[in-house]
């Protein structure tokens, strides 16, 4: 939208005038969608996206839920990946404490790649992801993953849950 600029500021001195200048300068900068965007509830699955939930018996809703997505499931042999996504009810992390830090570990919603072997009944972490927004949604940052040989699946666990899914069984 064009606004004359007697109109944003009437009757306004040459300096004023400039400061009006540069407000429209910055508001026609702004991201056009940002003010109509609405961040995403606790749980609400992003339309198009195919996050299913894992079996509720895996599950604490009162904390976190946890989904996997079925067309990133890959298997080569014994060994099977998929991507899960943890939605957190409330924000995780740790604040900036002191005047050191440089910016806050502040995250609602994780997205891991992970690798499950279906014979040795192991889970190996391949990438993770922390989101600003539930769901996997707003600004992310990418975890640093150390490649080892992965861990054994605990029983009643949600890595429990999603061997089941990726394992077939």
């Amino acid at each position: 939208m064009h606004y004359p600029v007697s109109n944003l500021c009437p009757r306004v001195p040459a300096s004023g005038l400039s400061f009006c200048v540069l407000l429209l300068i910055l508001a026609s900068c702004a991201d056009p969608s940002y003010q109509v965007r609405q961040p995403r509830g606790y749980g609400e699955i992003p339309s198009g996206e195919t996050w299913v939930p894992v079996d509720s018996a895996y599950q604490s809703p009162s904390r976190e839920m946890v989904y996997y997505d079925p067309k990133t499931i890959r298997r080569d042999g014994d060994l099977v990946t998929l991507w899960q996504l943890t939605d957190y009810k409330w924000m995780q992390g740790n604040a900036p404490f002191g005047m050191f830090m440089m910016s806050p570990h502040r995250f609602f919603s994780t997205k891991t790649h992970k690798e499950f072997d279906c014979v040795h009944n192991t889970v190996r972490l391949l990438a993770s992801s922390e989101f600003s927004q539930h769901m996997g949604t707003g600004t992310h940052n990418a975890v640093l993953v150390t490649q080892d040989h992965g861990q054994p699946v605990k029983p009643e666990s949600i890595n429990q849950a999603l061997w089941e899914v990726a394992c077939g069984v």
